[in-house]
């Protein structure tokens, strides 16, 4: 019975893991504020848990040639079932004419104060639409 106790607290102490499409990224507004394209990306949290913080920047694509590269910035705290949209900017990119999204995250905190591997949150995240999601080095 003593082994069954303490089986079961390690269950509860453990936290919750993000699995594979439990956040989904979507495109919203596309704008030009002075020579930056901006585009607004959403970040759809899907799971039970709360994610702390993820980064990363985005690769602009027309057919297999890179036209641009934004900014990086953030989502931050983003409880169970709650999106938060950031605004990413790209110098001198074509705005309207982008074919594909690539999102190169570059840190995250899913629960706790230490940063989770790349490719594990790569992993948690699906890009909807014209959005693909890599860890840095795919």
């Amino acid at each position: 019975m003593k082994h069954k106790a303490l089986v079961y607290i390690a269950l509860i102490a453990t936290p919750a893991v993000l699995v594979a499409g439990e956040m989904e990224l979507t495109l919203g507004e596309i704008g030009l504020r002075e020579y930056y394209c901006t585009h607004e990306m959403t970040l759809n949290n899907q799971s039970q848990t709360a994610v702390m913080e993820v980064s990363g920047h985005f690769n602009f694509y027309i057919g297999e040639e890179q036209v641009g590269r934004s900014k990086g910035t953030w989502f931050m705290n983003i409880a169970p079932g709650e999106s938060k949209t950031a605004t990413f900017e790209t110098p001198n990119a074509p705005c309207n004419d982008v074919e594909r999204y690539e999102f190169v995250v570059g840190a995250c905190r899913v629960t706790g104060p230490g940063f989770d591997p790349v490719e594990k949150c790569s992993a948690m995240i699906t890009g909807l639409g014209l959005i693909d999601v890599l860890a840095p080095g795919s």
